[in-house]
């Protein structure tokens, strides 16, 4: 009989030996497994901004005026013989 008690303890304690090695194994697992969520998902929306990104370049590459466009609005480009008139706003003004 006593046999089997120390037998159960015995068992008992290496379960438990067992579960607290796991615990920092099992927590390191978990933040792995978010990270890697995370990386999937920015992965996703990168590769949708590629995608966006890349429609432009067609866009400018097939259709000038769309590249004018872009340069007019973006980048200030005007044509020789134009002027550019820029209301400023009482917030740009600094006040």
């Amino acid at each position: 009989m006593r046999r089997r008690n120390r037998k159960k303890w015995l068992v008992g304690g290496l379960c438990l030996c067992f579960i607290l090695i796991s615990i920092p194994r099992i927590k390191t697992l978990i933040i792995y497994s978010r990270q890697l969520k995370y990386y999937n998902q920015e992965i996703i929306k990168l590769q949708e901004e590629n995608r966006h990104l890349q429609e432009k370049i067609d866009a400018m590459k097939s259709d000038p005026y769309y590249a004018e466009k872009i340069l007019r609005e973006n980048y200030g480009y005007i044509k020789k013989g134009e002027y550019i008139y820029r209301i400023r706003t009482n917030a740009e003004k600094g006040e």
